[in-house]
This record gives C-alpha cells, sequence and structure tokens, in this order.
C-alpha cells in the first residue's frame, strides 16, 4: 500500500508539488486503525495492487483519509469506482455524509471531486477532528499550498 501511494504520489510532480511525492506515506499503524475502525477497499487489475481508499469515521461522519491509484492505472476511472465503493460503505454505516480534504487547485483533487458532488465545506463547531486536520495541512509551511475541506451529503 505505500509502495502504490508512493507511486500515485508522483502525478504531483507534474503540477510543481514535488513535497506531495516525497512526503510521507500512510504507514501500516495508520492502514489497521482504519480496518479496525473504518474501511479500507483495494482494487486490483490483473492480480496486481491498482489503487485504495482509506476511510475512517470522522465527526459523526465519514472521512476519505487517502485515496491513491497507481500511476500505470490512472485515467481509467478507478478513483471514482474506489469513491463509489467508500460512499457505498458510508451508507451501509448510516452516514449522513462524506468528508474529505484537498488541494484546492490541483484539477485531480478539488476540482474532480466538486465534479462528483463535493462541495466545498467550512467545519463547524460540531466537527472539531475535521477542523484540527485542516488547520494541521493549513499550518504554514515553504511549501505551503491551499488546502480546503469538501462534504457531501449521502
Amino acid at each position: 500500500m505505500q509502495a502504490l501511494e508512493r507511486d500515485a504520489a508522483e502525478l504531483f510532480r507534474s503540477v510543481a508539488y514535488d513535497f506531495c511525492a516525497d512526503g510521507s506515506v500512510l504507514d501500516r499503524e495508520a492502514h489497521e486503525f482504519a480496518l479496525r475502525s473504518g474501511a479500507v477497499f483495494l482494487a486490483e487489475i490483473d492480480n496486481q495492487p491498482a489503487g485504495f481508499i482509506v476511510l475512517l469515521r470522522m465527526d459523526g461522519f465519514a472521512h476519505i483519509r487517502e485515496v491513491s491509484v497507481s500511476r500505470k492505472f490512472q485515467k481509467r476511472g478507478l478513483g471514482r469506482a474506489l469513491i463509489a465503493k467508500g460512499e457505498d460503505w458510508a451508507r451501509s454505516q448510516n452516514f449522513s455524509a462524506i468528508t474529505l480534504t484537498t488541494f484546492r487547485d490541483i484539477p485531480w483533487n478539488a476540482p474532480f471531486y466538486r465534479s462528483i458532488g463535493f462541495c466545498d465545506h467550512r467545519p463547524g463547531a460540531d466537527e472539531p477532528e475535521l477542523s484540527a486536520i485542516l488547520k494541521d495541512e493549513g499550518a504554514p509551511t515553504e511549501d505551503n499550498k491551499p488546502r480546503i475541506a469538501m462534504k457531501k451529503p449521502l
């Protein structure tokens, strides 16, 4: 899963977000936590790991922690299918919405999510976990790029 996430992140180099390709990925403990308290779905093509989605329970909603698709399998609708699978899981758990955080200006981030029904979202006082993630991701750094929260009703 880590190799797949690193491979998928290489696409960020095409928009000069090298820090994403060079940054950390979810470790084993994060995946195990998601398996225990949320969900992880892995997509395979020709018996090869092609992509995955990690979902957590957060602030009473389902939260997409990570979606990664190997460069070899990008542009085939796999990310869209993984998100749909995550939405199905969230509905089966009786969540009313699904959230995520993403880069505002990257075409395959916020603009893509808007195209599948997500809306820009400012977390309220009743969403302390999402607020904390967004605050942490938006902390000023040399490589800071605009991040936003998004939400989709289910």
